[in-house]
This record gives C-alpha cells, structure tokens and sequence, in this order.
C-alpha cells in the first residue's frame, strides 16, 4: 500500500492548476455560483462541462487569478466601448460633450 501522502484525492484537485489543495471551491455550488465562477471560467481557452470525468474544484489561488483576469477583460471591454463611441460622436475634429472621452481626450480633439 502507497502513503496516504501521495494518494490522489480527486475532490481536492484544483480543475485549473492540476495541484492537490486542502481548500477548494466545487464549481457547481451555491459559493461558485454566488462568486460567478463558471461565467469567468468561460473566458477561458477550456471546457468545463458537469458531468465529464475532471476535477470540478477550483483552489484559492486560482480563483484569485481568475478574478484578476475577469476584471481586466471587463476593463478591456469597457475601454474598447467607450473608444468605439467616442470614434463615433466625433464631426469637424471636435470632442462633443456627450462624448465619453470629453474631458479626458489630449489636445489633439480640437478642444
């Protein structure tokens, strides 16, 4: 028989990082659905599905970097929104006021 401290328990491996955690979070309970977890999942290159046959835990340090990258993909959308509009209310050279980027647009606009 193998030590105990070599045993492979499935449900403490992190689905992202492959490493045994002692504290995770089941993707498909009340904490992850509460936090979003699945949704910033799917900005991920993988596909993580209920019933197939991996890990459906997630440990600490990965959710954190799973929020890191979440914020920074809504930040990048935000900002690509607001760039697309501000392309859009411009006529004659001139920053408008409804402009999203009124105040914040560098002396080029024609202020």
């Amino acid at each position: 028989m193998g030590s105990y401290g070599k045993a492979v328990m499935t449900g403490f491996i992190c689905r992202l990082c492959s490493e045994q955690k002692k504290i995770v979070i089941h993707l498909y309970s009340s904490k992850a659905k509460e936090m979003g977890l699945m949704e910033k999942i799917r900005l991920l290159p993988i596909t993580v599905e209920k019933y197939d046959n991996l890990p459906k835990t997630i440990c600490e340090a990965c959710i954190s970097r799973l929020e890191m990258q979440f914020n920074l993909v809504v930040k990048i959308r935000k900002t690509d929104a607001i760039q697309r509009s501000h392309t859009l209310l411009h006529s004659n050279g001139r920053c408008p006021v409804e402009c999203p980027l009124h105040r914040t647009a560098g002396p080029s606009t024609g202020k």
